[in-house]
């Protein structure tokens, strides 16, 4: 054989030993299990859930039994819901959804107590099957439970209006909701009654945090500012302030309380039907001094403690029918006569708190109908409470100005800087009252 065809095919016969040595490439990794998103949540469902609605009287369990869902289903769903939702706080309204198959096995729940409020929960075997890719099967009665994230979104608007008829007709005619309406009287408790003092030509306008879901408005977050002018007179301003440890207060822009010794009026809402002075009893026919200002409102309404004191009395006493009497600072203490019933722990010897409920407007003892008889006396001596002058809570005090001034300066400059202008109508050429 020729040297340059021997040549050839040793060099064929090496090459064929190097490729046979080689080693093969490792095989393709398999495609990775499908798995859920953080938290897990349910696959789409293929058909509509079924729907039910809490109605009155209905628990978890009657909503569900109206699905075909057994009780051992509804304790192992309450179990995975344990500290998320409280099942035994159904409100009439709420929206249960379900998935439930033909053996009344629940794989799927979700419960709406509101537009923020959703509370998912699904089979925890299907979660476990669907994640591996494996058939679903019976599993065990055992559900994961979360809170269904929703994205809200906080819009701080300025929202502004003027009182014709009422402050509640106001706050609804620029597209408010009554939350905003309680929310202004309750910042103001201490210097408006907003029942009784409102007039036509007021004018209110408030900073607050909005909460959005895609674009709808859904409810309120915190007011940091609010003002209200009365027609020709006084205009007054309130701003939060958040102090370091957590508490909140309201306060004016030079750093003095809003708040006061006693609110302007112990119900929120709710009409003089007597003053103070003289008067004929619409009972026992005669006139003898009234020591006191009823307030008339429907029954049941609740009735605040106008300030911070401790219990007295709390039961029946005589033409006072149930009656409440709080002992409070410099002296002072309020009656509460009439009522229906008692706010809860509400007995002598309790401290309440300014605008606690203590009790709920009702007409027990020598009354005609439902109202509220308020007395305040100091050393055993009746006073008006409607011209009682009280000293206001402590203002900012001297180290917190700084940080004060820093977080009100812009909310003062966010609603609008200078204060309202009063209207310039004569108050007496002015309905007398708006209601709220």
């Amino acid at each position: 054989m020729r040297p340059r065809l021997r040549f050839c095919l040793a060099a064929l016969s090496l090459l064929a030993a190097c490729e046979a040595t080689e080693p093969a490439p490792p095989p393709a990794p398999p495609p990775p299990a499908p798995a859920y998103d953080e938290p897990i949540g349910p696959e789409p469902l293929t058909v509509d859930p079924q729907t039910e609605t809490v109605g009155r009287g209905d628990s978890l369990s009657t909503v569900l039994g109206r699905l075909d869902v057994g009780p051992l289903e509804v304790d192992a769903l309450v179990r995975g819901l344990d500290g998320l939702l409280d099942v035994t706080k159904c409100r009439v309204g709420d929206v249960v959804e379900a998935d439930v198959g033909p053996d009344g096995q629940l794989r799927w729940f979700r419960y709406v107590a509101g537009p923020e409020d959703i509370f998912v929960a699904v089979r925890a075997s299907d979660a476990d099957e669907r994640a591996s890719g494996a058939a679903a099967g019976p599993g065990a009665a055992e559900f994961i439970g979360w809170r269904e994230h929703v994205p809200v979104e906080i819009e701080t608007v300025l929202v502004q209006g003027t009182v014709e008829i009422s402050l509640y007709l106001a706050m609804e005619a620029i597209g408010e909701t009554p939350w905003l309406t309680l929310t202004l009287a309750d910042i103001f408790a201490w210097d408006i009654d907003f029942f009784t003092e409102p007039r036509a030509g007021d004018r209110f306008r408030l900073l607050v945090e909005k909460k959005m879901l895609r674009g709808e408005h859904i409810g309120y977050d915190r007011v940091l500012a609010a003002e209200y002018a009365r027609v020709g007179g006084d205009v007054f301003r309130a701003f939060r302030y958040e102090f370091e440890d957590g508490d909140v207060g309201y306060y004016r822009a030079d750093g003095t309380a809003v708040e006061k010794m006693f609110l302007k009026s112990p119900v929120k809402f709710a009409s003089i039907t007597s003053r103070y002075g003289m008067r004929r009893h619409p009972i026992l026919k005669y006139a003898r001094a009234h020591k006191g200002v009823d307030y008339g409102a429907p029954r049941g309404t609740a009735i605040w403690a106008v300030g911070d004191g401790v219990v007295t009395w709390a039961g029946r006493r005589g033409g006072y029918g149930r009656f409440v009497a709080i002992r409070h600072k410099n002296g002072l203490e309020t009656r509460y006569a009439h009522l229906d019933a008692y706010g809860r722990g509400v007995r002598a010897g309790v401290r309440v708190r300014q605008k606690q409920v203590i009790g709920y407007v009702g007409s027990s003892g020598l009354a005609t109908g439902p109202h509220l008889h308020f007395e305040v006396t100091r050393g055993g001596r009746h006073m008006n409470p409607l011209t009682l002058v009280v000293p206001p809570a402590p203002p900012i005090d001297d180290e917190e100005r700084e940080r004060f001034a820093n977080q009100v300066a812009p909310l003062v400059e966010a609603l609008g800087g200078d204060a309202l202008m009063a209207s310039t109508l004569d108050p007496a050429a002015s309905p007398a009252a708006a209601t709220p």
